[in-house]
């Protein structure tokens, strides 16, 4: 099983093509099944098994109040494991998450081609 974002539900928020092999989902209004709770995600699935492989997440920061620091973590799951890219109120607002999020998408699964 794949380590990934404990959710009970989410919403749908957009959906596109990433690169020829897989499309990516976007969630907002996520209810966490764990700990953890998320403001976004964007899910990348691999498009012939149908199958999630990566998620990028917008992980509430609960201790920003009292040892500060940014509002949300910028989250990545990899399949093996989760890595922390740094806290900012900037992950806690979807047009600034959504970007970053997919820009690390299309850099990990769709980078771009060299022109011939």
């Amino acid at each position: 099983m794949m380590y990934a974002p404990q959710v009970q539900s989410m919403n749908r928020v957009a959906g596109a093509p990433l690169g020829t092999a897989h499309s990516v989902l976007l969630f907002d209004n996520i209810k966490s099944a764990g700990a953890i709770q998320y403001a976004f995600l964007l899910d990348v699935f691999e498009n012939a098994t149908k199958q999630p492989v990566y998620f990028i997440a917008s992980e509430v920061n609960t201790t920003a109040a009292t040892l500060g620091g940014g509002s949300h973590f910028l989250g990545i799951f990899n399949g093996q494991g989760h890595a922390n890219l740094g806290a900012s109120d900037d992950w806690g607002d979807p047009k600034k998450f959504f970007p970053k999020a997919l820009s690390l998408a299309q850099e990990r699964f769709a980078p771009e081609q060299p022109e011939a």
